[in-house]
């Protein structure tokens, strides 16, 4: 069965959670429930992490987990030259830790602002890398959680967003890497990539 959920977080006092990238901003007690069906506490860790998944692959596994660009470009590329906002930009990406994809993730990224695409058209600064660069806290809102019939793949649909940029990002994580070996079971060069489309 495959599992599809929206979530909202909720603070204590019942009101919408800002639940704002890396939780600086968040309430002291928050409530993001996944449904039954997610019974793995590391799946359900995934799923939530808002903004900082390299990281907690990277912990989860002890080893570099690094992001391979596939493709990023504009979707009108005419849009670049006549800064028509907003300007959105085409993203896949992989999260590659010792030469195994740990994740697949395809996103469309949106500069809202005059500010941002100044940085992205006229700076060169990546796409990947806007958030942090402007030093904002983008508001995190997961949309959808998917389980796969043999509950050993699993995939999210979130959003980040800010005043300046929003971004709509879709996960794939493959089977079997949840497993705590699943990195160390190929050696440097096995590389492994998916190359199946999106459901």
């Amino acid at each position: 069965m495959v599992v599809q959920y929206s979530v909202r977080c909720t603070a204590k006092n019942g009101k919408p959670e800002p639940n704002h990238f890396g939780d600086v901003m968040s309430q002291r007690e928050t409530s993001c429930m996944l449904p039954d069906v997610f019974k793995n506490p590391v799946q359900r860790i995934m799923l939530m992490a808002n903004g900082n998944l390299q990281r907690v692959l990277s912990a989860y596994y002890n080893l570099p987990v690094s992001v391979e660009v596939v493709y990023n470009a504009p979707e009108t590329p005419w849009a670049i030259k006549d800064r028509k906002l907003p300007i959105r930009y085409i993203r896949n990406i992989n999260l590659v830790c010792n030469h195994t994809v740990v994740c697949s993730a395809e996103s469309t990224v949106e500069l809202l602002t005059p500010k941002a695409a100044d940085l992205v058209i006229t700076q060169g600064v990546g796409i990947g890398q806007l958030f942090r660069y402007m030093n904002v806290l983008p508001t995190f809102r997961l949309l959808e959680a998917h389980l796969s019939d043999s509950d050993a793949s699993f995939s999210r649909l979130y959003e980040l967003r800010s005043d300046d940029v929003a971004c709509v990002i879709s996960e794939r994580f493959p089977d079997g890497m949840l497993d705590p070996e699943y990195c160390s079971n190929y050696p440097p060069g096995s590389y492994l990539a998916l190359h199946e489309p999106s459901p």
